[in-house]
């Protein structure tokens, strides 16, 4: 292929342009609970954790969920097309499965297809993201070896506060948001609605190679998208250190897409929706207890021509009880899940439950810090298995530390690779993986670098057709990143080096990509903000025994913000700057350059 991509010649120039001196502070105490099931600060992680604060998410324009993930370190994202079309994460290598996504708390996938579900998820009702790399099983149980996105709703603080959005773009895309949000000692409560369409594009990218390919040809027609959504929570606290809650998200939409031959208008009816309601207590001085409920639902109605429905319920108790000791704190948890299929697809068995037992303790003590988990699940297919996990780290001093971990994780087979007519096997086993890493982490003043080395072994490897365990997969690599704050600057930057390998033939892990590197400048200087991002993702496969190479592609995108009063703003975004023809999967077209302008109401 023409001009290689070299992601260690970016990461050179990247680190090197912005390693510069400075003396603001960096606000290292932003609070996550991903990492632990526990609140606990960003610099006390001893584990690869991002944040996605409402600020970056608002900046995103219409953007989807997958595209925003696209833009952080160690996530790789192949969509099938533009806005609203089918989209797989890859966490550090690792398959689409493999990263398990909730919703304030709560479970939401496919449990068909193994795999959650980005998609639909609108923007606008997300407060803030977390995305923890690497295997979280000890803590969250099946589906996270390579790592865990949860999502936040929007919520309530403070006087009422209405907001208001509206935006329109390229490729017929406009958007339209509304919310109320407010608070007092006693009661936070918040509410958004949000409505998105666009014409869409036509995602068949080249006929001539589905006619080289025997494939059927597609629809040549745009392929329109949307989406109306809307979340709520609130929050009692009737006495100090007691609250009860319930937080809902809900996103309905159409999805055309292609399918069925050049004369079929495919289409979908989907819908995604998580809520739950909780009681958290505090029992005792040391003794914090919370019980929790909630439901996701997963529905996917098909029409290309015929009807298929796939559709997945997931209903989860958690009662967990956090105890500080007079050296750390203790996590005591157990939890409840059951998962539901309804379908066209006559499947044999159609739900499932597990019962699970999690414990966890993390400290610091000097220079010293530690985090220990594990957790048993009873499965009513498979039977028990026990995950755990163990971090160790040393801070050098002030500015350095070190840190180790190791940890385990499984995969269980998804309703369809043990059921799927003609394709499912019900005799395959879970799959199961041992992951290795060591870091170090380095924050002075306003700045923040860290490197991380990983090595993940994954055993009974589920693939082929019909579906069997057979394969080893073997991930190594590194990741870089570095952050900066200086004045009305800021900059993120990473590099991600893979090896995605599958050790049965040696192959490279299908549509895995060995290199990518992110890199985000903005500058701020008062009531505007102006900013810049390059995603470059390396050479991968389409296929398993890699052929259809997908090439390497670098994407350009600018936004921008400007004050327009002390309650208005005008936003901006431009991607695929320098309209770049690229695919992330065999066939299926990327949005060419596009543009997106929108107005804010926010008051202070």
């Amino acid at each position: 292929m023409n001009h290689p991509f070299r992601i260690t010649t970016l990461a050179a120039a990247v680190f090197a342009a912005f390693s510069v001196h400075a003396s603001e502070e960096t606000d290292t105490g932003s609070v996550v609970v991903t990492a632990t099931r526990q609140s606990t600060r960003v610099n006390e992680q001893l584990t690869d954790i991002t944040v996605i604060e409402h600020e970056a998410i608002e900046q995103a324009g219409a953007t989807t969920l997958p595209e925003l993930l696209l833009r952080q370190a160690g996530v790789q994202i192949v969509s099938n097309g533009g806005l609203g079309k089918s989209s797989s994460i890859f966490i550090r290598g690792t398959n689409a499965g493999h990263t398990l996504l909730l919703v304030d708390g709560i479970p939401l996938g496919s449990a068909t297809l193994g795999s959650p579900s980005l998609t639909n998820l609108p923007l606008s009702q997300i407060e803030r993201i977390e995305i923890l790399r690497g295997p979280a099983s000890s803590l969250y149980g099946s589906d996270a070896i390579g790592g865990v996105v949860q999502i936040f709703t929007k919520q309530g603080a403070g006087p009422l506060r209405p907001e208001a959005f509206a935006g329109a773009g390229s490729y017929g895309i406009w958007e339209a948001q509304a919310g109320l949000s407010g608070g007092t000692d006693r009661w936070s409560y918040s509410l958004r609605a949000s409505q998105l369409k666009s014409e869409g594009i036509n995602v068949a990218s080249d006929p001539v190679r589905f006619r080289q390919a025997n494939f059927s040809l597609p629809n040549p027609d745009n392929d329109p998208y949307r989406n109306t959504s809307w979340s709520g929570r609130v929050a009692f606290r009737p006495a100090a250190g007691h609250e009860l809650g319930a937080t809902l998200l809900t996103a309905d939409s159409k999805n055309n897409y292609d399918g069925g031959g050049p004369a079929i208008n495919a289409y979908s009816n989907d819908t995604t929706r998580a809520w739950t309601a909780y009681s958290r207590n505090q029992l005792a001085q040391v003794w914090t207890s919370t019980l929790r409920y909630g439901e996701s639902k997963d529905w996917s109605e098909s029409f290309a021509p015929g009807r298929s429905l796939f559709a997945t319920e997931q209903k989860q108790w958690t009662w967990q009880n956090d105890v500080k000791l007079p050296l750390g704190s203790l996590l005591l948890a157990t939890e409840h899940l059951r998962q539901n299929v309804n379908s066209t697809t006559n499947y044999t068995i159609k739900e499932r439950t597990m019962r699970s037992l999690i414990a966890g303790y993390n400290s610091n003590w000097g220079n010293h810090s530690w985090q220990v988990s594990q957790r048993y699940d009873d499965n009513s297919q498979f039977g028990g298995k026990t995950t755990g996990s163990l971090a160790y780290g040393y801070r050098i001093n002030a500015d350095w530390q070190s840190r180790a971990a190791y940890g385990t994780a499984f995969k269980t087979p998804s309703f369809n690779q043990l059921y799927y007519p003609g394709y499912g096997n019900t005799n395959l086993k879970p799959e199961f993986a041992k992951n290795r890493e060591i870091g170090l982490n380095w924050n002075h003043a306003n700045q923040r670098a860290g490197i991380t080395y990983f090595d993940n072994r994954i055993e009974n490897l589920i693939a082929g057709f019909p579906v069997s365990n057979v394969g080893r997969a073997r991930i190594t690599g590194t990741s870089l990143n570095y952050g900066l704050t200086y004045g009305a600057w800021n900059a993120d930057a990473s590099a991600d080096i893979m090896k995605p390998v599958n050790q049965d033939n040696g192959y490279r892990l299908q549509r895995r990509a060995a290199q990518m590197g992110k890199l985000s400048v903005s500058y701020a200087p008062g009531p505007g903000t102006l900013g810049a991002e390059l995603n470059a993702v390396g050479d991968s496969f389409d296929t398993t025994t890699q052929t259809r190479p997908l090439e390497h592609y670098e994407i350009a995108n600018l936004y921008g913000s400007y004050r327009l009063g002390q309650d208005w703003s005008l936003e901006g975004r431009v991607n695929n700057l320098f309209d770049k023809v690229y695919e992330t999967a065999w066939g299926y077209a990327q949005p060419r350059a596009n543009i997106f302008i929108g107005v804010r109401y926010a008051p202070k």
